[in-house]
């Protein structure tokens, strides 16, 4: 197949893009993974099914770097609300089992990177309607996970393993296999019970993974420990492509981290949050703070007021306050002048109807393709080559016309596409460009919000 010197150069970039090693400012003390490995709590168990899937995930440097740029955004969250519940820090990791840190959904129903089925989300209060499906929601989707596996743990006297087989294949199978094996005068411990083949592969691949963290935290490129996201609540309903209009992005950039907002707008009764990178957060809580005030909202401190009433009095909080006024103290004094922002009721509406269906499909970016040669290894199976490609195995069959039951060789070349997004046109707004944008406020000037 002939291909252009540029092509060539295109594809060289690629694989050695592929093997070599990451360079990252991310210190060990600041990096999750280090964190991670340091702060374990589950037993370092050794047993061969362990071994097997650490012998797979030892070899996929590739698939590493892969995890890594998903869980950024989510990672950090979900370690800080584990130690919030004094729960083990290796559960963090549990998202790389279920989902490989994609929002996405799986034939049999289950959504998110936590994979939820909708019966426990609406056990957790997790909404899921014709707006909005929390499933995706990080914050919403993280609570029902923790709160769903800390029952499981209760439930099975405190077994972790078996809490985690549960939540795979739920607590009634698991109840079930720990049922027979009793009744057979067998052990009941994880490694013994008759469970479906796909939790005894479950729970050996957290397990491995967790391992393979404990003796080498640097196989996963950094990622930040700092959460490089916020969650912003927007107080009011509202339309994406209208917050993404007041911070002069495209919609794309938002909807990237909110899934969760099927209708590309928030529900008449909310929840009406939304997870943004940091900087593009702050910006839209100041946006939103400069449309609730306008030029004679200016107040004169009273006898008798404190920031405490004064938040009261304007339907917002002392915090916000406080950022509206540049205040560093709590303190208040006779005669002061002071900018109140007005009731929310009185903020302009950040809802836009359109006259279309909500279920008309969002544009897709245009892609291009490349085509790259890989040679299966020993431990290779197309499940493992789909995974580290992130394509699927009907792909990989349809690209090399396999048949369905056809079996894979060491040293047999595969063809693989990869599909990537053209570049954004360079007239498009970042979120470091929005700053100059708003005259009135200034990310590195602006007091730091809900830190």
């Amino acid at each position: 197949m002939y291909r252009s010197p540029e092509l060539k150069g295109l594809l060289l970039s690629l694989l050695l893009a592929l093997v070599a090693p990451t360079v990252c400012a991310v210190s060990d003390k600041s990096n999750i993974w280090q964190l991670i490995a340091e702060n374990r709590q589950l037993a370092n168990l050794s047993h061969p099914r362990i071994d097997d899937k650490l012998h797979w995930y030892s070899q996929q440097s590739f698939y590493a770097s892969n995890i890594s740029l998903r869980a950024k955004p989510y990672l950090p969250y979900i370690v800080a609300e584990l130690k919030k519940r004094n729960m083990p820090i290796e559960l963090a990791l549990l998202p790389i089992v279920e989902s490989d840190f994609r929002m996405t959904k799986s034939q049999k129903g289950a959504a998110g990177i936590w994979q939820l089925m909708p019966l426990i989300a609406q056990h957790y209060n997790v909404p899921i309607n014709g707006y909005y499906d929390g499933r995706f929601d990080l914050a919403l989707s993280t609570h029902a996970a923790l709160s769903y596996l800390n029952e499981l743990y209760m439930t099975f006297d405190k077994n972790w393993l078996l809490a985690i087989a549960a939540y795979n294949c739920g607590e009634g199978k698991v109840k079930e296999a720990i049922r027979i094996n009793k009744h057979n005068a067998k052990p009941v411990d994880f490694w013994h019970l008759p469970l479906p083949q796909e939790t005894k592969d479950y729970v050996p691949k957290l397990l491995a993974v967790n391992k393979l963290i404990a003796n080498n935290p640097s196989f996963f490129p950094p990622v930040e420990s700092t959460p490089p996201t916020r969650i912003i609540d927007v107080e009011q309903p509202f339309s994406i492509i209208v917050i993404a209009e007041l911070l002069q992005v495209p919609s794309a950039e938002i909807l990237k981290l909110n899934r969760a907002y099927i209708a590309d707008k928030s529900a008449p009764n909310g929840p009406f949050h939304l997870l943004l990178p940091k900087k593009l957060g702050i910006t839209l809580e100041q946006v939103l703070l400069f449309t609730r005030y306008g030029k004679d909202k200016g107040y004169t401190v009273k006898k008798g007021d404190s920031l405490y009433r004064l938040a009261n009095l304007t339907n917002t909080s002392i915090s916000k306050l406080k950022a509206l006024n540049r205040l560093t103290t709590d303190v208040l004094y006779i005669g002061q002048r002071l900018i109140l922002p007005a009731s929310s009721k009185s903020m302009p509406s950040l809802v836009r109807e359109y006259a279309i269906s909500r279920y008309i499909k969002r544009a897709k970016p245009e892609i291009e393709r490349l085509e790259v040669s890989y040679q299966v290894k020993p431990s290779d199976s197309l499940w493992h080559i789909a995974t580290l490609f992130d394509v699927t195995i009907k792909q990989l069959r349809d690209w090399n016309a396999l048949p369905r039951k056809g079996i894979i060789k060491p040293g047999q070349e595969l063809k693989i596409v990869i599909t990537q997004a053209k570049a954004a046109p360079q007239n498009i707004l970042t979120s470091g460009d929005i700053t100059e944008q708003l005259p009135y406020f200034s990310i590195s000037q602006t007091a730091t919000l809900n830190n």
